[in-house]
């Protein structure tokens, strides 16, 4: 009989056992967030910038995650805490920019796309255009589908201009510009990596070691070089371009082992709990951005190396060879490995920026906390209404002076006052039997009442302004270094004029940003930015480098007025047209405020194969409205047969 220990009958004691649940229950009892994520907090490891540094792997156990190994033992640097992942990370605020220049239309283009006839008139009147405008309307729409080919080269435009996301009907747009942008931002670190002494002085030693940074020895920049190949040069620097594709690299890689996973499934398909079991699997599997070793993990061992490639395909090549050192081998390695490691460098980097990882810039900003839309509309005197009012004054004026025409007295007054009355009393009778008594007004009678008309309109959506925290938890250039000047020269390039030679300049880049759920903007621009230096008790260290620097900046949007769009009432000319239209609609300030409204992400916003399906899907939506009985009954009595039956209905009681 077996060994009954205390342990065993706690365990079950306030817990059902766990073989008693399904492996999704079981897994369910010790869910974490981060055991799902393949972000991390290392340079470039996780999609914003500038995450918080986690706690110690003793205060905050890290979770099984795609980055732990086989047998679950954590490589100590990578992956994310329980309590970091579930109270921080998944409650951080970030933002993602896009930066880029103007792009105009042409003239022609934009003038015969910013309007519609048929829209303005309907909400100008509300009323659809007349019957010759629907016949003309109907002999344009109908002439192309004459001929096929002339509807084909349209259609196919419009379907190319939406693919390629090039809006026809506003005056100009953001064209990105994103390897601009990362390159104005590899030449700020740069210059201050130059200045901290990270890369190394050209010149002798004393020049070299002029700034006395163990970090810009040749000691510590291989030991850099070692942590992460890919983010810090052999040479001293960081690879910016790198750093800000490199957590879009690690999903490829983590998407990859899924796929594999699960390929080859039975023909019914893997059960619930096949998958969940196959998932976990992938959760233990090793995922990192680095190119194999030279040699393999364990001594003596290749698999997995670029040297245990080779000898796998080089029988000649004894199994007791040294490695790199064996001379049989040595320039056959080498050159393998040059070969291979620029191409993987290069395709991974590549296929990682048609995933759009650089395509943009994230932060993690302080809560903006709740956001106040306002909508204002503006109307002013109709300038008849002035006009006639200020006639009408002054004729009254002017009789008021002249006492009425009461100018002579006595019994000569009392007989002009009397002849002068009846002629105004005759006068007045025939004006009001002609209706043109109103024009009695402009001798200062009476004044007129016309009511006031709209002029404009304004929408006041919340004003982006963000405070970004840069902190450094370490003294060293390093931490500084990516902690403080990486996040805040990527700041600094979206805010700064560019340069056009050493003494001229040009408008700064135009931004694209979004915000989930709270604000966002197609065109915009970085207007104001404050850089604090030296925040806290402990700003500054002795050298006179900052250690904490806050960031504040706000995002001023070009479109100032959302207008909302109305079909062509009831008419079937109009569904069609706004059916097409829908499928290859643009983006507008309006689509823009209902995906925040929404809290829609950033995916379903900028891909246009994710856009067109919601366009499919909202047409549809839209379809089936038109052709509900509740549309077609409110037209009816729209119209003004509908009107005039109305009279002999009860009406509400509201």
């Amino acid at each position: 009989m077996a060994l009954m220990r205390d342990q065993h009958w706690v365990r079950q004691a306030f817990l059902v056992s766990g073989d008693k649940l399904a492996l999704t229950d079981l897994q369910n009892r010790v869910f974490s967030t981060a055991s799902k994520k393949f972000t991390d907090t290392t340079p470039g490891g996780n999609h914003c910038i500038n995450p918080l540094p986690q706690f110690t792997r003793y205060a905050d156990v890290r979770a099984n995650n795609r980055f732990a190994g086989n047998a679950g033992v954590q490589d100590g640097s990578k992956g994310m805490g329980v309590y970091y992942s579930e109270a921080i990370d998944d409650n951080a605020q970030i933002i993602h920019m896009r930066f880029g220049v103007p792009q105009f239309n042409s003239m022609t283009t934009f003038f015969t796309g910013f309007y519609n006839t048929g829209a303005g008139q309907l909400a100008r009147t509300g009323r659809a255009g007349s019957v010759f405008y629907m016949v003309g309307r109907a002999a344009g729409f109908i002439v192309p589908l004459m001929s096929w080919k002339l509807l084909a080269v349209h259609l196919l435009g419009v379907g190319a201009r939406f693919l390629m996301q090039k809006p026809s009907s506003k005056f100009y747009y953001l064209k990105p510009t994103m390897p601009l942008y990362w390159n104005a931002v590899t030449t700020m670190v740069n210059h201050l990596a130059v200045n901290r002494g990270i890369i190394p002085r050209v010149g002798n030693d004393e020049q070299k070691n002029i700034n006395g940074n163990p970090a810009g020895t040749a000691e510590g920049i291989a030991q850099l070089h070692e942590l992460l190949p890919d983010i810090f040069k052999k040479n001293g620097g960081i690879d910016v371009y790198a750093m800000a594709n490199r957590a879009q690299r690690l999903e490829r890689k983590h998407k990859a082992n899924q796929e594999r996973a699960l390929a080859n499934a039975p023909p019914g398909g893997y059960t619930t709990e096949q998958v969940s079991k196959i998932m976990q699997g992938v959760e233990n599997q090793i995922l990192t951005d680095n190119p194999p070793s030279l040699v393999g993990d364990n001594a003596g061992s290749y698999d997995g190396s670029y040297l245990g490639r080779w000898f796998a395909s080089n029988p000649s090549v004894p199994a007791g060879a040294s490695g790199p050192d064996s001379n049989s081998s040595s320039a056959v390695t080498e050159a393998i490995l040059d070969t291979e490691t620029a191409g993987e460098s290069f395709f991974n980097f590549l296929k990682a920026e048609l995933d759009d990882g650089g395509a943009f810039a994230s932060f993690r900003v302080n809560s903006t906390g709740p956001q106040t839309d306002t909508f204002s509309n503006t109307v002013g005197e109709s300038e008849l209404s002035s006009k006639i009012n200020g006639m009408s004054s002054s004729a009254r004026n002017t009789r008021f002076s002249f006492a009425s025409g009461n100018v002579v007295g006595g019994a000569l007054g009392t007989v002009l006052g009397g002849v002068i009355g009846a002629v105004q009393d005759f006068a007045a009778g025939a004006a009001d039997s002609l209706s043109i008594s109103g024009l009695a007004a402009l001798g200062g009678s009476a004044f007129v009442d016309i009511p006031k008309h709209w002029q404009s309109s304004m929408a006041q959506l919340p004003h982006a302004t963000y405070t970004v925290e840069l902190r450094s938890p370490y003294g060293n250039p390093i931490s500084q270094l990516i902690n403080l000047d990486i996040p805040l020269a990527m700041l600094l390039a979206g805010a700064l004029p560019l340069s056009t030679g050493k003494q001229s300049y040009t408008s700064p880049f135009l931004v694209e940003y979004y915000d989930q759920g709270r604000c966002q903007t197609r065109l915009g621009m970085i207007d104001s930015m404050t850089v604090t230096r030296g925040q806290g008790n402990l700003g500054y260290t002795n050298e006179g480098r900052a250690l904490a620097i806050d960031v504040t900046f706000s995002i001023v949007d070009m479109t100032s007025v959302l207008h909302m769009p109305i079909t062509e009432g009831f008419s079937i000319l109009g569904a069609v047209g706004a059916t097409v239209g829908g499928v290859f609609d643009e983006d507008t300030m309006f689509s823009d405020y209902m995906a925040v409204l929404a809290g829609m992400g950033l995916a379903d916003q900028i891909y246009s194969w994710r856009k067109l399906m919601l366009n499919l899907t909202r047409t549809g939506a839209n379809w089936n409205s038109f052709t509900d009985p509740s549309r077609f009954a409110s037209f009816a009595a729209d119209t003004m047969p509908g009107r005039l039956v109305s009279a002999f209905f009860k009406g509400t009681s509201r």
